[in-house]
């Protein structure tokens, strides 16, 4: 039985590769041996592409924290913090080349965030006070190093 198994402790998942046939063996002798496993799914369908599976099924299956829940997880003690929070849920985990100020006047309202009144402004002041984000064109916003840094540093004490 060739079974590949791979411990992915950064994203908290165990990724089992091989043959479909091998695959419900050892996903049978698992529930087996183990019957107090809260969950062991067993898929024998054609796999899905990406772009056919609805948005909300892909952010379960993915097991990538939501935006609301990692800003809410964090200590931020002011607006300019929580852009920098924002900007790195979305260069960072979501992969995003960049952002506007429209979305994160949208991201705000869904983490639940009291909106800067000027979003723009906050944005100005957030890159010229802290150097937290910087603009790589017109309405094209990436995090910085600084940015990253005070994120991370937040991201580390609560552990």
């Amino acid at each position: 039985m060739s079974v590949k198994i791979t411990f992915d402790f950064v994203n908290g998942q165990i990724v089992v590769e091989g043959a479909e046939g091998n695959l419900l063996k050892l996903a049978e002798q698992a529930k087996s041996i183990a019957p107090n496993l809260s969950e062991i799914r067993i898929i024998t369908q054609q796999k899905q592409s990406k772009s056919e599976i609805p948005n909300s099924v892909q952010a379960t299956d993915t097991r990538t924290v939501s935006l609301r829940d990692f800003a809410k997880s964090l200590n931020l003690n002011n607006t300019y913090e929580r852009i920098a929070a924002i900007a790195y849920h979305a260069i960072k985990i979501q992969g995003r080349a960049s952002f506007s100020v429209k979305e994160m006047s949208d991201w705000f309202g869904l983490c639940g965030f009291k909106k800067p009144s000027i979003m723009s402004v906050a944005f100005s002041d957030t890159k010229r006070k802290y150097g937290y984000i910087d603009s790589k064109a017109r309405d094209q916003w990436n995090i910085t190093t600084s940015g990253e840094n005070i994120i991370i540093g937040l991201l580390e004490s609560k552990k």
